[in-house]
């Protein structure tokens, strides 16, 4: 009896793959072991309430498993032959091409749609300071090899200990950094006063090439990130992703790039 406890349970499970209920599975491969049996007699070996029971061999009569029977004044469920389970194995095998049938027909549908995805400008807005340490975290996670930002140094912006962390972050992970900037007196004072690391240069921009402006840009992984800083204590940020735009600011940085003076050293510069 030891042994047959698991083929029971095996029968069982492949009962369920031919879309039987657990509590069906259960019921006829029971009474395949008592072909003709009462409610009454099935109540005593069913492993459910006799309430239940009605329902579960009602459900088994619709699927062709068991019959019943009026004998006098009682009624009969007789369990039918398991050859009949071909025809359920049937249905199972039609329902399996009607299926693949409509899975073959969606996919070019999605595979469509997943290529216009890549090709669609998708924008999110992250305003305050949690929803900002969000987009800070994308950086860190988008593991890029190379940072490029526009940054307005030595300006009085929200969210100083956010950034100063994920500025330790970025570093720790070796993630390189350029950065290019308006110079002016604050912004020299404020470079002077940075701990200098091996992954951050600076550059400023030339003067006339670019009207000054007075958010943050940061480019990395195809992606564009504006942070204003408009409200005195919460950042607002917004988060492009597009890799044509990406390319074209990729390119206009690198240009101002080479034209740029070399500031990373000036922490060495006297006052």
């Amino acid at each position: 009896m030891a042994k047959e406890k698991p083929k029971r349970e095996t029968a069982t499970r492949t009962l369920q793959d031919l879309n039987l209920g657990e509590n069906e599975a259960v019921l006829y491969t029971q009474m395949l072991g008592y072909p003709r049996s009462t409610v009454q007699e099935l109540g005593t070996r069913a492993p459910f309430p006799r309430t239940m029971l009605y329902y579960v061999l009602n459900q088994l009569i619709q699927r062709g498993l068991v019959t019943a029977r009026k004998e006098g004044w009682r009624t009969v469920y007789v369990a039918e032959d398991p050859e009949r389970l071909y025809d359920l194995l049937s249905r199972k095998e039609r329902e399996f091409e009607r299926e693949t049938g409509a899975v073959r027909e969606l996919i070019p549908r999605l595979k469509h749609q997943y290529r216009l995805a890549g090709k669609r400008t998708n924008v999110r807005t992250f305003e305050g300071l949690e929803e900002y340490q969000k987009v800070l975290e994308d950086i860190i996670l988008s593991k890029p090899k190379e940072i490029l930002a526009y940054e307005v140094l030595g300006a009085k912006k929200p969210a100083l200990q956010t950034r100063d962390a994920h500025e330790r972050r970025r570093i720790t992970r070796k993630i390189q950094k350029k950065v290019l900037f308006f110079e002016d007196k604050d912004a020299l004072q404020s470079l002077r006063s940075r701990r200098y690391d091996d992954f951050t240069q600076f550059r400023t921009i030339k003067e006339g090439s670019v009207t000054p402006f007075s958010i943050d840009l940061t480019l990395y992984d195809g992606k564009l990130l504006y942070t204003s800083y408009y409200h005195e204590h919460e950042p607002t940020a917004a988060l492009v992703e597009d890799r044509a735009l990406y390319e074209m600011q990729k390119n206009l940085f690198e240009m101002l790039w080479k034209q740029g003076k070399d500031r990373t050293l000036a922490f060495t510069e006297k006052l």
